[in-house]
């Protein structure tokens, strides 16, 4: 009977362990994350002021990409990769 009562309070608390680690570590990368939006100046941003300012730059990119690059890209690529890939390289 005192090992049944042992494993199941071992059971107990190590599912409550893993819970409260859990919690910790998404509490943690929130914080960082939250710390690295004020650091880099964005913390008054919404999603959708970066989306629209995204579009934009993706719309401005394929105009200078026609005319000096390619437009052999996705819409959702990496803006540093548009800009290397597919407009630098056609510059240098």
């Amino acid at each position: 009977m005192a090992d049944e009562t042992t494993t199941t309070g071992e059971d107990d608390g190590s599912e409550l362990d893993e819970r409260s680690y859990e919690r910790g570590k998404r509490m943690a990368w929130s914080s960082l994350l939250r710390q690295a939006v004020h650091e880099l100046g964005m913390s008054g941003r919404t999603l959708e002021s970066l989306i629209i300012e995204r579009e934009e730059a993706v719309a401005m990119l394929r105009d200078i990409c026609e005319d000096h690059g390619d437009n052999d890209w996705k819409s959702d690529l990496h803006l540093a990769d548009v800009i290397d890939k597919h407009l630098g390289r056609h510059l240098g």
